[in-house]
């Protein structure tokens, strides 16, 4: 096979003919060739490049292996080269297929929402360390944005009541609709509202927060796909803390006597976090580290 017009991939000529649509292998070939270039290696362009077709040609994982000498219909071709070419141009991969894999449960994200991570996964865990040993615990997640948090405790601790507070309306909807989707929205109560503002008063075992908490000089130097996640989401004032601060002062007032706040922070913030909480008077204060050895989770009791 080779192909003409390469970078719009609009003509392949094989076994001498042209054609107008390339089979599932030769579409990937053509992915990957354009995906590389990007700073992938191989096998993450080949990643790339297969989770993008499965989407353009509607077919899961499984299938589009068992099918790849099938020939492309002309929509899903059309489809899987604007894929590719807003991937070439640093488009989110998880918008593009528009989900992502967390706490090994789907979510469906969009540009509405932050794309949740892996490193998130280690607040998740602590947290479900505690909510275990405590019957019907009643856990607060702020700045849910696309659930992530909020869903995988009400899915984890059955004997759970979650509250999920997000700012944006619209990155609440995301969240509503990943908590039906994994059978949890008669367990999250949803609010729209900056932080502890948007609740009545309310005392709760869990407080979950990953807050925004990138700094000003941090945003400015971050990859050109970050970027193009919610701004919302991801800027937490000039220095990074703002949020810590607005944490620091409020959350003793929504927590019961031996409740637990547990925040993700940026990989060089655990001292002034921890520094944030001592002043307002919280205590047992630990900086937990992820498996890189970044500082990752701060926790800390009323």
């Amino acid at each position: 096979m080779s192909i003409m017009n390469n970078r719009k991939g609009r003509t392949f000529i094989m076994q001498n003919k042209k054609v107008d649509v390339p089979s599932g292998k030769d579409a990937l070939r053509w992915g990957v060739s354009l995906l590389e270039p990007l700073g992938n290696d191989s096998q993450t362009a080949w990643l790339e490049a297969n989770l993008l077709l499965g989407k353009a040609w509607n077919k899961s994982r499984i299938k589009l292996l068992t099918t790849l000498d099938d020939y492309l219909e002309t929509a899903s071709w059309e489809s899987y080269k604007n894929y590719i070419m807003c991937r070439v141009a640093q488009e989110p991969l998880q918008y593009l297929i528009g989900e992502q894999i967390f706490m090994s449960l789907c979510f469906k994200v969009n540009p509405d929402v932050l794309i949740p991570r892996g490193e998130t996964e280690l607040l998740v865990n602590e947290a479900l360390k505690l909510g275990l040993d405590i019957k019907q615990p009643k856990v607060l997640d702020l700045c849910t944005g696309s659930g992530a948090i909020a869903v995988s405790l009400a899915y984890y601790l059955p004997d759970s009541e979650v509250f999920a507070v997000d700012i944006s309306a619209k990155a609440l909807e995301i969240a509503r609709i990943n908590a039906q989707a994994n059978g949890v929205d008669n367990k999250i109560e949803f609010f729209c509202g900056d932080m502890f503002l948007a609740l009545e008063t309310k005392q709760f075992d869990i407080i979950t927060c990953n807050p925004p908490y990138i700094s000003a000089t941090e945003y400015v130097e971050l990859p050109v796909d970050v970027k193009k996640e919610p701004r919302l989401a991801l800027y937490g004032g000039k220095d990074g803390l703002q949020f810590y601060r607005i944490l620091g002062a409020g959350a003793r007032d929504f927590l019961t006597e031996q409740g637990i706040l547990l925040m993700e922070i940026g990989y060089k913030q655990g001292e002034e976090v921890k520094r944030i909480m001592e002043e307002n008077g919280f205590g047992n204060i630990q900086i937990i580290r992820d498996w890189n050895g970044h500082d990752r989770i701060v926790t800390c009791t009323a």
